[in-house]
C-alpha cells in the first residue's frame, strides 16, 4: 500500500510552504517594526552603514544639547552684565545730581548712601552670580582665565569647540569704581567721569558676549541641518518602505495560498491513488 503523504513533490511543496511562510515572517516584521535591516545578516554593509550613521546622529545630538546649555549660560551672563549696568546707570545719574553746585553737604551725603549701596549689589551680583557653578562676572571667563569651551561638534579638533571666555571681571575693584565717592562736588564730578567709561566697558562686554550668543545659534542650526539630512540618509537606508512592502505582503500572502492549495491538492491525489489501489487489490 503507498504512504498518501510520501513522495518528492510533496517534500517540494512543503519547502515551498516553509519558504513561503518565512518570507510573510520578515515582511510581517519589517512593516511592524518599521525597519528593513532588522538584523545584522539582512544586509551586512547597510547594517554597518547604518550603526555608523546612527552613531554620528547620537554625537551631533549631543552636540546641540552641548550648545544649548552654551546659549544658557551666555544668556544667563548677559543678564548680569544687564544689571550690573543698570545700577552704573544709576550710580551715573547719582553722581550726576551730587555734582549740581546747589546742593550741601548732607544732601550729598544722603545721595552717596544710595551711591554706595549701588556699589554694594555690584560688587554683591558680580562675586554670585553663576551657571551650575561656575562664576560668570568675577573673571573667571575673562580670555586669559581657565578655558572654558563648548563642544558643538563630533570632532574633538578646534574647530569644534566654542570659547565662552569672553567677560572680563566687572567686580567695582576691576572697573575702577570702588573707591568713587559722591559725598563732594569734586568726587561726584570724577564719578560722572568714571562712570560713563564704566557703561562704555559694559557695552562692550554685552556685544561680546552677544557674539558667542549668535556664533552658538548658528552652531545650533547647523548641527541640527546636518542631524536632518543624516537621519533621512539613514532613514532611506534602513526604513521600511510601507507601500512597498505591504505590496510583497500581499504578493507572499498569494504565494502562500497557492502552495497550501498545491499541497492540499496532493494530498488528495495520494489518498484518491492509495483508494484506487486498495480497490483494485
Amino acid at each position: 500500500m503507498v504512504d498518501p503523504i510520501s513522495g518528492g513533490n510533496f517534500s517540494q511543496l512543503l519547502n515551498t510552504i516553509n519558504r513561503n511562510r518565512s518570507g510573510l515572517q520578515s515582511s510581517l516584521e519589517r512593516i511592524s517594526s518599521g525597519r528593513k535591516l532588522n538584523s545584522a545578516g539582512t544586509d551586512a554593509a547597510a547594517n554597518a552603514l547604518s550603526t555608523q550613521l546612527r552613531s554620528e546622529i547620537s554625537a551631533l545630538t549631543q552636540s546641540v544639547n552641548n550648545v544649548e546649555a552654551g546659549a544658557n549660560f551666555v544668556r544667563t551672563a548677559d543678564g548680569g552684565l544687564a544689571g550690573v549696568a543698570d545700577l552704573v546707570a544709576r550710580g551715573r545719574e547719582l553722581a550726576i545730581q551730587s555734582s549740581n553746585g546747589t546742593l550741601n553737604d548732607s544732601q550729598r551725603q544722603t545721595l552717596n548712601q544710595e551711591f554706595t549701596q549701588i556699589q554694594n549689589e555690584i560688587d554683591r551680583l558680580t562675586g554670585s552670580l553663576e551657571f551650575n557653578g561656575q562664576k560668570l562676572l568675577d573673571g573667571s571667563l575673562a580670555p586669559d582665565a581657565d578655558p572654558v569651551n563648548i563642544q558643538a561638534g563630533s570632532g574633538s579638533g578646534p574647530a569644534n569647540q566654542i570659547s565662552l571666555n569672553v567677560v572680563e571681571s566687572v567686580t567695582t575693584e576691576s572697573l575702577g569704581i570702588s573707591n568713587a565717592d559722591i559725598s563732594s562736588s569734586q568726587g561726584a564730578l570724577q564719578a560722572v567721569d568714571s562712570f560713563e567709561r564704566v557703561a562704555q566697558t559694559l557695552n562692550s562686554a554685552r556685544g561680546q558676549v552677544g557674539a558667542v550668543g549668535n556664533r552658538l545659534a548658528s552652531a545650533a542650526n547647523g548641527l541640527n541641518s546636518q542631524i536632518e539630512n543624516l537621519t533621512q540618509a539613514e532613514s532611506g537606508l534602513a526604513d521600511t518602505d510601507l507601500a512597498e512592502e505591504v505590496t510583497r505582503l500581499q504578493q507572499g500572502l498569494l504565494r502562500f495560498e497557492t502552495s497550501i492549495r498545491a499541497l492540499a491538492s496532493q494530498i488528495q491525489n495520494e489518498q484518491s491513488r492509495a483508494r484506487i489501489i486498495d480497490f483494485s487489490v
